[in-house]
């Protein structure tokens, strides 16, 4: 009554000791109630209350008797020194665990755990005895009826300090414990009431890792927390325990068992064992990533036993980084953390499978593959320690040295990149870097990929300590480093045309590298390091649609289709995405859009060739406008695609395209120096779908539009180009929004920021899915007629930002 009227809030401050009994006692239940769950924010002394709420635990009305237990369980935080008053409340408590109303034992549960510790402290020698007492039960609590109850008793054993190990063993074991048969009382326990509620105790735990709700099982891993660390017996069978929740269908429930599983490492208490391992290692396969980092961080401190389970350890993690290959710098930043704890099985393994890795060696292994890099990691971890260092090949830190970048990445929790690079440096003083590389037969040595390596790592290496603090020169090495590599890029055309894939891939996996050292250093020149990136991507596509090509065997056309349309992509990104172009790289972008429109005629046997005719038609007519504007000559290659086209005209029938031959037509192609502009911005997006998660979902209702809120930041998008929000529920529907960006102001062309709230049409009929979204910019060079959409963009677009996972559920009926 006083909220809703003002005038009623200074008679509530005044209400005495005498008011307050005499409303408590009065005939309305609702008043009532009321006034025991608000009874602390009157001034009514603490004994008095005390005396109420412990009174009110015996009222007819089941939420009366729930609102006093909450009243004191709420006092329980308060000093209360007679004791006699506190085991009255407490064994209040326990009557009450049997009572007909779910609410009021689940209350009962929360004042049993309070005023049980209470009594335990009041009372030193006593305190394992009432311990146990309150162990034995809070158990016989895990298999009531109600869900909340349950869920309620294991939160409230978490709480316990001590427990006797004969008890905590039965509540691992569904049948009664021969250590309990035959016995009059427990060790350290004294009444008969205990010995009686132990057989309550039995399987306690495995009840409620078995429950058939979530929050059930997910309060029973939580419950293990602080137990674990009271007995070896019962740790290791929690362990086992905890092994089989690992294959829940709730992820909550598996990330709790995880944290619980964490908690044993750092208290020394997790010993696996190689039977373990199976449904241990099986959550770094486990769809959801939060899982996935969550076995990795368990990883990075558990004391493997043996060398055995150390092989499946990292067989899983490499299993795991070749299924998920964005987890490739938390995968390696484990690598080398579990190499620095077992230094001794990592000298044993790298010395059985260094031949298999070593390139000069003629290894087994390719030198580019997951499996080797992580070798790599593991080797150069164990010398970490001074104590291991001569067991490992100083190759070894020289092929370690030529990706730094990844390295680096990885272990930035560690140590700096300029420490990593010495620290290699250092442990590959008895080799020499140029070891690297190899000759492969008919290639010129200066086009072999180990002529490249001292270049690279030159790139990469550190500055002194002034330079490293002055921003100036960290832009101006970047943009050295770029050059340098671009030109690198211009020398491997011979080693594409003669169909060297393996070594090109290596040089071009170098100069990335190299380049990602830079990342997050450097802001002048963030748009060309952000273009060459992506131009090594371009190349390396190129690279292998042309081998595809030159194959002796036939070409497979999902493979070769698959490969043109990530690099038309990658083409229509790299022009679309990037503005202050020079006349010169826009015509290096637009010759290499003309070789991947001559690459899908030259295989003969796709469709739609009057289409990819005509746009090879309108890029060479592009070039051609660009050369009368630059007063230059045209290369051969563009020479000869102009000459085709004239001879066949503007619209070629299918019969004509066969007449040409494209593979000769390609041959006449030579990949020209880019000369990058420092000017280049990055036009890019940043997309935040704020407070959204597994546990925190969006609410919807079937059918109904729902709106998801977003936090975007644009850089360097233009008043004139056209945003558009892609959101997709499966593989195959997508809906697309407008971004009208400029009533939301936020900022200028160069940085805008602003909040977007998206709806979304096509919610399903569905408990709960996961949409994803993305903003992607129309090609403004496209044709509106190519790729029009009804109610959507009229030309393809280029994603600007990382596509997002947006976490839905249905509202249901309460």
């Amino acid at each position: 009554m006083a909220e809703r009227d003002s005038e009623l809030v200074s008679a509530i401050n005044e209400l005495d000791d005498r008011s307050f009994l005499s409303l408590c006692f009065g005939p309305s239940v609702s008043i009532r109630i009321w006034l025991l769950k608000n009874a602390e924010s009157f001034q009514i002394r603490p004994s008095l209350l005390l005396t109420v709420f412990l009174g009110f635990t015996k009222d007819p009305y089941p939420y009366v008797r729930k609102a006093a237990l909450d009243g004191l369980a709420g006092l329980g935080i308060t000093v209360v020194e007679d004791g006699s008053m506190i085991e009255c409340c407490y064994f209040r408590a326990i009557e009450l665990l049997n009572d007909v109303e779910d609410c009021v034992r689940s209350a009962a549960v929360r004042v049993v755990i309070t005023w049980g510790l209470m009594l335990a402290a009041h009372s030193p020698e006593r305190k394992q005895h009432f311990s146990d007492e309150i162990f034995a039960n809070l158990c016989s609590m895990t298999r009531d009826m109600s869900m909340e109850v349950r869920s309620n008793a294991f939160v409230a054993i978490k709480r316990l300090e001590i427990v006797s190990e004969d008890l905590l063993l039965q509540s691992m074991s569904k049948r009664v414990l021969s250590i309990f048969k035959g016995k009059k009382s427990l060790v350290q326990c004294y009444t008969e009431q205990l010995e009686m509620l132990a057989l309550d105790v039995a399987g306690a735990f495995v009840h409620g890792v078995e429950d058939e709700f979530h929050q059930v099982r997910k309060s029973a891993c939580d419950a293990l927390f602080n137990l674990i660390i009271l007995s070896t017996k019962f740790s290791g069978e929690a362990l086992s325990l905890l092994m089989d929740v690992l294959n829940d269908d709730s992820v909550s429930v598996r990330l709790q068992a995880l944290e619980t599983l964490h908690h044993m490492a750092i208290s020394n208490c997790l010993q696996l064992q190689e039977a373990h391992m199976h449904m241990f290692l099986s959550a770094l396969s486990d769809n959801n990533g939060h899982v996935r980092s969550a076995l990795r961080k368990l990883l990075k401190l558990a004391k493997l036993p043996d060398l055995g389970t150390f092989q499946l350890s990292f067989n899983g993690l490499v299993e795991s980084l070749e299924s998920y290959p964005q987890d490739e710098s938390d995968v390696l930043s484990v690598l080398f953390h579990m190499g620095q704890n077992h230094v001794n099985m990592v000298a044993s393994i790298i010395t059985d499978v260094f031949e298999q890795i070593d390139p000069a060696s003629e290894g087994k292994l390719g030198f580019d593959s997951v499996k080797v890099m992580a070798y790599i990691v593991l080797a150069i971890s164990a010398p970490v320690l001074d104590t291991h260092s001569l067991r490992i090949p100083p190759r070894i830190f020289s092929y370690a040295a030529t990706l730094l970048g990844r390295i680096s990445h990885a272990l930035g929790d560690i140590m700096d990149q300029s420490t990593i690079f010495a620290y290699l440096l250092q442990n590959s003083k008895n080799t020499g870097l140029s070891d690297l590389g190899f000759n492969p037969e008919g290639v010129p040595c200066s086009l072999t990929p180990g002529s490249y390596v001292n270049d690279i790592l030159a790139i990469a290496s550190p500055k002194t300590p002034a330079m490293i603090h002055e921003k100036q020169h960290k832009d101006d090495d970047a943009i050295e480093s770029i050059k340098t590599i671009l030109s690198k890029v211009q020398d491997i055309w011979p080693l594409i045309q003669s169909g060297f894939l393996h070594e090109i891939l290596r040089n071009l996996r170098v100069f990335k590298e190299a380049l990602e050292v830079f990342t997050y250093q450097i802001d002048k020149y963030s748009g060309a390091l952000a273009f060459t990136l992506q131009y090594l991507k371009i190349m390396k596509l190129v690279a292998k649609v042309w081998n595809l090509m030159s194959s002796k065997h036939s070409c497979r056309i999902g493979e070769w289709e698959s490969l043109l349309g990530k690099l038309e992509k990658g083409l229509k990104g790299l022009r679309s995405r990037f503005i202050g172009f020079s006349k010169e790289e826009e015509r290096h972008i637009l010759e290499l859009m003309l070789v991947t429109s001559a690459l899908r005629l030259a295989n003969g046997e796709i469709c739609c060739h009057l289409t990819i005719m005509r746009k090879l038609s309108m890029i060479a007519s592009n070039i051609e406008h660009l050369l009368k504007e630059e007063c230059i000559e045209p290369s051969t290659f563009v020479c000869e695609v102009q000459r085709s086209l004239s001879k066949l005209g503007a619209i070629t029938p299918k019969a004509s395209c066969y007449s040409l031959d494209f593979r000769k037509l390609l041959k006449t192609f030579t990949l020209n120096h880019l000369e990058i502009s420092k000017k280049l911005k990055h036009v890019k997006a940043e997309l935040v779908i704020p407070d959204n998660d597994y546990e925190k979902p969006l609410y919807f209702v079937p059918g109904l539009p729902v709106g998801i809120l977003c936090q975007i930041i644009l850089h360097n998008v233009s008043s004139e180009r056209k945003l558009w929000f892609r959101i997709t529920m499966d593989n195959t529907t997508s809906q697309f929004i407008f971004l009208d960006f400029l009533p939301l102001g936020g900022g200028c062309d160069e940085v805008r920021e602003f909040t977007y709230t998206v709806p979304f049409y096509r919610t399903p009929k569905a408990s709960s899915f996961i949409a994803r979204i993305c903003i992607g910019l129309e090609c403004w060079f496209e044709s509106d007629e190519v790729n029009e959409r009804r109610g959507g963009p009229k030309r393809d677009l280029a994603y600007i930002c990382k596509e997002k996972e947006v976490y839905l559920s249905m509202i249901h009926n309460s």
